[in-house]
């Protein structure tokens, strides 16, 4: 027993020697070394997916191996089953060049900023792959139209972290109020966010009156979005400015023409620049008889000669007038407490076709004297950087909004118009108007755009303006006096103008007229003596009856009394009550 237990540690001895002497054999040769950390996947930092790297090594390898050998045994047959192997890698590999092409640009576009903004919610590594996890399908426009997220097994899927994760998902994906789906059974969740239904097909102007009404004397309301949501935008906190790029039949003139008209039966005055010489809103300058009969509180330029006049004017004397004012009225802390004018909103339609004209018609007019630069474009720009705190807000209309576009060899002025509604973009359009912000679908629906914001994007669908009721609600409304020196004013001499009737939004109580009791009528009355006599529901204000008396359901017209409208007020009485 002892000789055996004496022979079995010498072997022990023995071979451990020779394997010692082995080892250091082996570990002297950089070759052998470097072939096992490659077959093995090895990489520094040990990244995720060294199975997978592992895998694809040794493949090769043995491939290569197999290929040399085959080639040993028959050169000719090896050689022409090479050059047959050759002619399908080189069109598999055009296809797979075009496809990681592609892959790039989608996983630098969409990947790669969702996993950044997302790894650490998920609890993911950080050098793991995006696409290992992550799975966007896109649309021919090149916007995400759904995304998967696989998340790692064992996640804690608590509210707040699935909150987290879909918020700041959804804002990297351009996904607006997405449709949420979990599996959270098995060991592995799984988040899925789709496209919400759209807004509305179609909108009337009628149907938004009532959230017209509601609207703050800063708040712009553009339209109808998801869910039925109402999607708005403010003049304050979002920017006085707003830039309108769109193609041809994208509906450019009916959004403006919406926007203008709540700022007009606010009490504001509008200025509008119509290259397209009278043809984007005729119902401010024409009635339903043809005839010409344009708003007293529009001045609608349309020939290159108008334009520039309007555009000069609008930079020196108006803005230097009401820089003067405001600074006469302004305290300590900035707060201006002078009243500046009306609100002035002014619509430059079409910069793609007017810019060109406006610069053939200075270089044809100005003389030796003048600037080389027209001060119409120096006007332009006056009013982007300093319009805020007089009351000066500007809408920038154009298929393409370059630096060019807008009069200036930067994009200084365009980016004044911190509210930006687009439609029919591409990629290209949208980088422009829009930089880094993630590009949702395009629109197809008429009327329909996306609505970015310093808050995001989100769709809306625009109301379609009736001309002839939009027109009746500016007369309807507070009317305020043009500027005396503000060039093209309606043709006809302009009357003084009397506020007769009370507000029709919120936010500017303080213009009512003074109202008196007197004896009620016997026979039809007038919206406003219904209301100043108490025969209606206390909180109906004369606003929103002249509003709603466009909708088909308002009581019919029981006679005229001059310029006013007569209702029967057992009937008007009956409506009031009915709609409450």
């Amino acid at each position: 027993m002892t000789g055996a237990v004496i022979a079995a540690v010498i072997a022990v001895i023995v071979a451990g020697y020779w394997v010692a002497r082995l080892w250091r054999f082996l570990s002297r040769q950089w070759f052998l070394r470097v072939a096992v950390l490659f077959l093995s996947g090895w990489r520094k930092n040990e990244p995720p997916g060294r199975g997978r790297r592992a895998a694809q090594r040794c493949g090769g390898t043995a491939a290569a191996v197999v290929l040399l050998a085959a080639w040993m045994v028959s050169p000719q047959v090896t050689g022409r089953a090479v050059l047959g192997l050759a002619a399908a890698a080189a069109v598999l590999g055009g296809w797979w060049v075009w496809r990681w092409v592609w892959q790039f640009r989608h996983r630098r576009t969409w990947l790669r900023p969702t996993h950044l903004a997302t790894h650490d919610i998920a609890q993911v590594d950080r050098r793991r792959p995006p696409q290992e996890w992550i799975t966007a399908t896109v649309d021919s426009a090149g916007a995400v139209r759904k995304a998967v997220f696989e998340l790692p097994p064992g996640w804690p899927a608590e509210a707040q972290d699935e909150r987290r994760l879909v918020a700041a998902a959804s804002a990297k994906l351009g996904i607006e109020g997405p449709k949420v789906e979990w599996r959270r059974a098995g060991p592995a969740p799984l988040l899925t966010l789709t496209h919400s239904p759209p807004p509305p097909g179609h909108v009337k102007l009628a149907d938004v009156l009532d959230e017209m009404a509601r609207c703050g004397p800063d708040e712009l309301l553009i339209g109808v979005g998801k869910d039925g949501a109402i999607v708005r935008a403010s003049l304050a906190t979002d920017s006085p400015h707003i830039a309108i790029s769109m193609g041809t039949g994208a509906g450019k003139s009916n959004l403006a023409g919406f926007l203008l008209l709540q700022m007009l039966i606010r009490g504001g005055i509008g200025q509008v620049l119509d290259a397209k010489r009278r043809l984007s809103y005729p119902w401010l300058l024409k009635d339903m008889d043809r005839n010409v009969v344009q708003l007293p509180n529009v001045a609608y330029a349309w020939t290159a000669a108008q334009i520039h006049a309007s555009m000069e004017w609008l930079g020196t004397d108006e803005l230097d007038r009401r820089g003067d004012v405001a600074f006469a009225g302004m305290d300590t802390r900035g707060k201006v407490h002078a009243n500046v004018g009306a609100r002035l909103f002014t619509i430059a339609e079409e910069l793609n076709l007017a810019v060109p004209r406006l610069k053939e018609f200075w270089v044809e007019n100005r003389t030796s004297d003048d600037p080389v630069k027209s001060p119409a474009f120096t006007g332009l720009a006056g009013g982007a950087f300093a319009g805020r705190q007089v009351y000066m807000h500007l809408v920038l209309l154009g298929q393409m909004l370059t630096a060019e576009v807008t009069g200036s060899k930067d994009s200084s002025v365009r980016e004044q118009c911190g509210i930006t509604l687009m439609a029919r973009y591409r990629e290209r359009g949208w980088r422009l108007m829009c930089g880094d912000v993630p590009m949702p679908s395009p629109p197809t629906e008429l009327g329909r755009v996306q609505v970015v914001t310093a808050g995001g994007t989100r769709v809306a669908q625009v109301p379609e303006i009736d001309p002839e009721m939009a027109r009746q609600m500016v007369l309807d409304g507070i009317i305020s006096p043009l500027p005396h020196n503000m060039p093209c004013q309606p043709a006809r001499p302009r009357q003084p103008v009397t506020v007769t009737g009370a507000p029709m939004l919120n936010g500017a109580s303080d213009l009512r007229a003074e109202t008196a009791p007197v004896t009620p009528p016997r026979g039809p009355v007038g919206l406003k003596a219904a209301v100043d006599e108490g025969l209606l529901h206390p909180g109906t204000t004369l606003g929103a009856l002249r509003m709603a008396r466009h909708r088909k359901n308002f009581p019919p017209r029981a006679g005229k009394r001059g310029s006013e409208y007569l209702y029967d007020p057992v009937e008007l009485a009956a409506w009031d009550v009915g709609r409450r």
